[in-house]
């Protein structure tokens, strides 16, 4: 799993401004990130729904790229001739949302919260007596 810069800017259709070590150190902070968070197949029932290294670096890429685009929302002005600054500035905040949106997207397909490892009705595997899912002499029982 290798996500390279020229990918990111890529993606950020080449930004002028947009420092190569900046991508790089993003790169290394989000990676650790996403290996952290990411399910692991040893975990119960995710064997065959452990996230793939495609979606791990899919989530790599967002997070970066919304790395790299609030980097150029703060210095656009310092990067970007004065008769181009409103329309970078658009542009930029509007790649920013679209991003932000996936980047989001992207973790929670990778997280635990994102994906489940069990199933909701009653099966052979779980203690039987119901067939609503519940386990029976369940001791937090929902019911009033």
């Amino acid at each position: 799993m290798v996500v390279t810069t020229s990918q990111i800017r890529d993606l950020l259709n080449r930004p002028r401004g947009l420092n190569e070590n900046t991508i790089t150190e993003y790169l290394t902070i989000r990676t650790a990130e996403v290996t952290k968070k990411t399910r692991m197949a040893g975990y119960v029932g995710v064997t065959a729904n452990a996230p793939t290294d495609v979606l791990k670096e899919s989530a790599i890429k967002f997070l970066v790229c919304v790395d790299c685009l609030r980097v150029l929302v703060d210095t656009v002005h310092a990067i970007v001739p004065e008769k181009e600054k409103g329309t970078m500035d658009i542009r930029f905040a509007k790649q920013l949302t679209s991003f932000e949106k996936s980047a989001g997207d992207a973790l929670k397909a990778i997280e635990e919260r994102g994906g489940t490892a069990f199933v909701i009705k009653a099966t052979k595997a779980r203690v039987s007596g119901t067939t609503s899912g519940k386990l029976s002499g369940n001791l937090h029982s929902h019911q009033q």
